[in-house]
């Protein structure tokens, strides 16, 4: 195999989320804006990144400590005092209304009676929009990068070493901070996916439920349809008290979050930077929402294309937004689009640098988190408790969150990270255990919400562990030990 230049210092730790199913137009938007846009409109900007897709997975690399720099700068500026983060996120609001109009006019238009010049103004018209939109979304998830760490150091400080006038001991582990953390930074806001089990359970007409909520388990890679059968059958095995059961548990998340900052005397900075951290994650949350709807009109948009030129739907899926932009405008690009068929991705920062197959292979093997095999120990970040202190269970590593079917009722799920289509599969599981993530993740979210323990960070989990392997949770110390 070729050598070829690092873009990144090997001998710093390289952050890594992936591989998990994806197709590039889906993501091309957020490699694009993080190259472009946000730059020049926040004067800041995510570090250097490389997205890497082949054989319908993709994954993700950047510089570890860059990342969380780049991600303490975007918090302290745009999202830790409320009035800044609030005039982005009312600015997002708005731009959210039009991305709504936009994608209602694609979805009920009868796109085969469309001319190609129109089908091109409706493809602008998103899309113009939809940068927009990330534009302003990339402060809240590069922020999160970045946050923890900040609230971290404000905690150590106050608690640690607190001045005189403070009475209460101090000297608390890193495993006490971090207990401490995922109590004060909460969402107090349910996710769109409690949401829409209410609204399910409230339903009286599904077949217009399912009109709604159609794109509940699309991705970045690609469109799953469900049907009316399909949220019939979720209606039958909700909990008729569920919307009782989730007032109780934001009740008590607000209760506890009062009780640690008197127990502690915590300033009002630590409580500040926890509720800027909370809305950041409660507005990513939302964020996912509109990138699954948004994925849906794309691929309506994309399918007439594919049925209009001789442009095979997987080749498309391999193009910038706007490479569709000129095929619709005339170019031909068949040429290009054959040499990405084998593999294909982006090295951004500061503009971007199309990747092919000989570079993809290479980096795609030399970046990913290894170790050797035959560890029985494994330790990781507690970002959720649940309601127990240990979990003995079985393993079983989901790397294709769509294959939730294999996935048992209390199996412990393990995966390289979690996403919004995890989620019918965390609803089953007693427990979860990623390789990378934070306080912030996806999979720190959603577990709290379950109520279900969640180790982050092991980095090695999906590697060492084998589906079937017996495991017990030290959910305390975040360890992890295959009992033999």
């Amino acid at each position: 195999m070729k050598q070829f230049t690092h873009p990144f210092d090997i001998n710093r730790e390289i952050f890594v989320w992936g591989p998990v199913p994806g197709k590039f137009l889906f993501t091309s938007m957020f490699s694009y804006t993080n190259a472009q846009t946000v730059a020049p409109r926040f004067q800041n900007r995510w570090s250097k990144s490389m997205f890497l897709f082949k054989n319908n997975s993709m994954i993700f690399f950047s510089d570890a400590h860059d990342q969380i720099e780049a991600g303490k700068s975007m918090f302290t500026q745009y999202m830790f005092y409320k009035e800044s983060r609030d005039v982005l996120y009312t600015e997002w609001k708005q731009v959210v209304e039009n991305l709504d109009a936009c994608m209602q006019e694609i979805e009920y238009a009868n796109l085969g009676n469309l001319n190609d010049i129109q089908i091109l103004e409706l493809w602008k018209k998103f899309h113009e929009i939809y940068q927009n939109f990330w534009t302003i979304s990339v402060v809240p998830e590069l922020a999160n990068y970045g946050s923890d760490t900040f609230l971290k150091e404000l905690l150590e400080t106050e608690i640690r070493y607190p001045d005189n006038d403070r009475d209460f001991a101090c000297g608390l582990s890193n495993t006490e901070i971090m207990s401490l953390m995922e109590i004060l930074t909460a969402p107090e806001k349910i996710s769109f996916y409690a949401q829409e089990e209410l609204d399910l359970l409230d339903a009286s007409d599904i077949k217009k439920h399912a009109e709604n909520f159609a794109w509940l388990k699309n991705s970045y890679a690609g469109v799953q349809k469900l049907s009316v059968e399909f949220f019939e059958n979720r209606k039958k095995a909700l909990d008729p008290d569920l919307g009782k059961k989730i007032s109780q548990h934001i009740e008590m998340i607000q209760k506890r979050k009062l009780e640690v900052q008197k127990n502690f005397k915590l300033s009002f900075a630590s409580m500040h930077a926890s509720r800027a951290i909370s809305d950041g994650m409660e507005w990513q949350d939302e964020r996912k929402k509109y990138i699954l709807k948004s994925i849906h009109v794309q691929d309506m948009l994309v399918q007439e294309i594919s049925g209009r030129y001789t442009y095979t739907i997987d080749d498309l899926y391999n193009t910038w937004f706007f490479e569709i932009t000129e095929i619709l405008s005339g170019n031909n690009l068949h040429e290009e689009l054959e040499k990405r068929r084998a593999g294909f991705g982006t090295l951004y920062y500061d503009g971007y640098e199309n990747l092919y197959h000989d570079k993809v292979e290479y980096y795609w093997n030399l970046y990913q988190i290894k170790t050797s095999v035959g560890a029985d120990k494994l330790h990781g970040m507690v970002v959720s408790k649940g309601s127990v202190s240990r979990v003995k269970g079985i393993v079983r590593i989901l790397l294709d969150p769509h294959d939730v079917e294999s996935f048992r009722q209390g199996e412990i799920l393990v995966a390289p990270m979690t996403s919004p289509e995890y989620i019918f599969a965390m609803k089953k599981a007693s427990a979860v255990i990623t390789d990378v993530g934070g306080i912030t993740s996806h999979a720190a979210v959603v577990s709290r919400e379950l109520g279900i323990p969640c180790i982050v960070g092991t980095k090695y989990a999906t590697n060492v562990l084998k589906d079937g392997d017996r495991v017990e949770i030290d959910v305390e110390k975040g360890k992890i030990i295959i009992v033999k």
